[in-house]
């Protein structure tokens, strides 16, 4: 007894680069906002007599950096959607 194949998964993207660029972006963003925010930790810790100011610090380089912006970059156009080519079967190689 065979089993049935599976019809093929028909993928649809509005990316318009390799979704590995897209990724890398992203990563890039948040580990310097991570940064940021470390730094804000240390300094934080720091000054921690003057609890006010601490407390500052953290909101301002934590929440504050990722508020910010959401509200200043413009949210990435969407392009128009289209099939993913399925890539050609892996050939053997030679010899």
């Amino acid at each position: 007894m065979r089993r049935r194949r599976r019809e093929p998964v028909q993928v649809v993207t509005d990316l318009r680069e390799p979704l590995v660029v897209e990724h890398r972006r992203r990563i890039r963003v948040r580990l310097v906002a991570m940064v940021v925010w470390i730094i804000g930790w240390v300094v934080a810790g720091a000054l921690w007599q003057h609890g006010w100011l601490a407390t500052g610090i953290l909101l301002g380089s934590g929440p504050g950096i990722w508020i910010l912006w959401w509200l200043v970059m413009p949210s990435p156009a969407h392009g128009r959607r289209r099939d993913v080519d399925p890539r050609p079967p892996r050939a053997l190689p030679p010899g």
